[in-house]
């Protein structure tokens, strides 16, 4: 006497599960590129330093080694948004105090991070980078043109929430006036200037003898933080 097996019934793939499925995909998939990009800044900035290290012209060095302190920044900006899969304006600034202690100790100069309990929300990576990058160019500035060669100083980054849809980033210091607009061409403003328009914010630059620069951070509920 034969018997008939039936089939094995197949699980239906519901909406829910395919969308899942299909999410999980694209989350490996972001966390892939950017683990990635994050390699291939980081070989960026190993070639600088290796140019920098074989330049003879000291005017070339100084130009590579700026360069490779801005690839640096965005190197760690992505290895932090591929660790936490989302970029804290706080955590990317902080990271740029970080890095300018190499700069700022050897001459005595305190560089120092205050930052609101409550994170910034809303802001895209992008953003977060090149806000990151402006700090990182005023805050140079300040160590090299703010203060007299053995003169010890303070330079003071902020980040503050101004209501719910803005965010101010202030960089100030207590070295020298900040000097005439004639003077200042040569101090990256220009580039400085670029990066803020990059993110959609506004430059406010020191007036009536104030060293303090704020940039205002338009903040939009719902922005891609990821």
């Amino acid at each position: 006497m034969s018997t008939s097996s039936s089939p094995i019934a197949q699980p239906l793939l519901t909406t829910d599960s395919v969308l899942q499925e299909s999410s999980s995909h694209d989350d490996l998939l972001l966390r892939e590129t950017h683990h990635r990009c994050s390699n291939d800044l980081q070989l960026v900035v190993g070639l600088l330093s290796l140019q920098s290290r074989r330049a003879t012209n000291p005017e070339t060095r100084d130009a590579l080694a700026e360069a490779m302190d801005r690839v640096a920044i965005l190197a760690r900006a992505r290895a932090e948004l591929n660790q936490r899969r989302q970029l804290s304006l706080e955590r990317a600034l902080r990271q740029v105090c970080e890095a300018l202690h190499s700069q700022a100790e050897p001459r005595s100069i305190l560089v120092s991070m205050q930052a609101e309990h409550d994170e910034v929300q809303g802001l895209a990576p992008d953003h977060i980078s090149a806000l990151a990058l402006v700090v990182n160019e005023l805050a140079t500035n300040a160590i090299k043109h703010a203060f007299r060669e053995g003169k010890s100083g303070h330079i003071s980054i902020a980040v503050q929430r101004d209501g719910e849809r803005q965010a101010v980033i202030s960089v100030d210091d207590d070295g020298l006036p900040f000097p005439q607009a004639d003077k200042a061409k040569g101090m990256g403003l220009g580039l400085i200037k670029r990066l803020v328009e990059s993110a959609d914010s506004v430059l406010i630059q020191p007036t009536d003898g104030s060293k303090r620069f704020e940039i205002r951070v338009p903040i939009r509920s719902g922005s891609p933080c990821t």
